[in-house]
């Protein structure tokens, strides 16, 4: 049997980091966390007597140190961070802080850790817009945003410690994720929580929405938890797209969440919600990881999507904050 190893989870109160501490627990892992916020933990309802949470904040050399020490941590996987494109844009200061300067503490305070492997949660809109997709880990990094750019920063970062390291750092750089307790800045969870809202009737039948022609690789957060736990096994340094290795135009994303509600529903473009520039296409390769470790998705966009609306549909029925 696989020994059982402490994990140690930066950001593990939010979306992916919570859905990896449940996956992490389902195999006997020990589960640690980092957080910066005051407890109750939503997120985290269902393991919460499971995991050990931390305080602190990733940008504290002081905080994060003394996490490892309490938590006796084997590995860490880091996705603490500003994850919204569309937030890390409207406040680049915090972006750089909390994605980069929290990168580089975790990395400061792994000095004296050497023995402690390393998965950095990285971002496949690092890409920009290749020149053709599917595109793999070799291809040029061209940021277009601020989110972007911290997620480069922050694999320069990793990248140039690991020499001075004892054990493997990973970089996954993962397609958009979807699944219940989605940021309701991201297209997917706006478009279910505003169909919930409207069911309910707290809304108008209404779906705002931005621009729809852009395409992106989408896969479900519980599928990169699985990611994630299978990178804490690779022997080596590297860095690894995981994607489906489709190119889906949020417009279908936006047909398949209308095709699930249940009462009719119009459309309406937002111009505050729409985004300048062309129209991008992005999905990735994914062929390294999956020689690597075998994994490979399992959960279907449309099973996906409705997980994602039935899970506004909970909260705005219990009427808990959004």
């Amino acid at each position: 049997m696989r020994p059982v190893a402490r994990v140690l989870i930066t950001g593990i109160t939010g979306f992916a980091g919570s859905h990896l501490a449940e996956h992490l627990l389902t195999r006997g892992d020990e589960v640690h966390g980092l957080a910066h916020e005051e407890p109750p933990f939503p997120n985290l309802a269902a393991v919460a007597d499971r995991v050990t949470i931390h305080r602190g904040d990733v940008t504290s050399l002081d905080d994060v140190r003394r996490a490892f020490d309490h938590s006796g941590a084997e590995a860490v996987v880091h996705l603490a961070g500003l994850a919204v494109p569309t937030q890390a844009s409207a406040d680049p200061l915090a972006a750089v802080r909390i994605n980069v300067l929290g990168t580089a503490t975790l990395l400061a305070a792994l000095e004296v850790r050497r023995a402690t492997r390393l998965v950095l949660a990285s971002s496949a809109d690092v890409y920009g817009a290749p020149a053709q997709i599917p595109v793999n880990e070799d291809a040029p990094l061209q940021p277009l945003n601020v989110y972007a750019a911290t997620k480069v920063a922050a694999e320069t970062l990793a990248l140039e410690a690991d020499a001075r390291h004892g054990s493997p750092i990973v970089v996954l750089r993962p397609a958009n994720q979807n699944g219940p307790r989605q940021h309701p800045g991201l297209a997917a969870s706006a478009f279910a929580k505003q169909i919930a809202a409207a069911e309910a009737g707290s809304a108008d039948p209404i779906i705002r929405h931005g621009r729809l022609d852009a395409e992106r690789d989408f896969i479900d957060v519980r599928d990169m938890a699985v990611a994630y736990g299978l990178a804490l096994s690779l022997p080596s340094t590297g860095t690894y797209n995981v994607g489906s290795g489709r190119a889906i135009a949020i417009g279908e994303i936006l047909s398949t969440l209308i095709s699930l509600a249940r009462i009719p529903l119009r459309t309406e473009l937002d111009p505050t919600r729409v985004r300048g520039g062309d129209a991008t296409r992005l999905s990735l390769d994914a062929s390294r990881f999956r020689q690597n470790t075998g994994w490979s998705p399992r959960i279907g966009l449309a099973e996906s999507l409705r997980d994602t609306l039935d899970f506004w549909r909970a909260d705005i029925q219990q009427g808990a904050p959004a």
